[in-house]
């Protein structure tokens, strides 16, 4: 009996091994690693106040094309079709590279 099932045992791990191999799927980052990379600019571990709101300032001056310290309509529709052409570029070069969009990501 012990020789059957050392046979069958041997038997199908050959078989499995002879399987096509599934791709590997990227790893997900750790977004809480990425959360602190993008944030934390003095690498001291926290994110403080300051640290965390400096890139929507940042986001902010680029919108206010006129420098007024005011977004206006025309502003913010032209940031929002700079984004919406960055997006189309991103997927042109995900498509490109073979890329059909992210893991768990609903499609289109």
């Amino acid at each position: 009996m012990n020789k059957i099932m050392f046979a069958f045992v041997l038997a199908s791990a050959s078989a499995m091994a002879q399987q096509p191999q599934m791709p590997q799927m990227p790893q997900m980052p750790n977004l809480d690693e990425l959360f602190m990379k993008q944030f934390d600019a003095n690498q001291d571990g926290k994110v403080s106040k300051d640290e965390f709101l400096k890139p929507t300032v940042e986001q902010f001056d680029h919108m206010d094309s006129n420098h007024d310290g005011a977004l206006d309509a025309a502003e913010v529709k032209a940031f929002n079709d700079e984004m919406q052409k960055r997006v189309q570029e991103l997927q042109r070069q995900m498509q490109q590279h073979g890329i059909q969009g992210m893991p768990g990501m609903p499609k289109r």
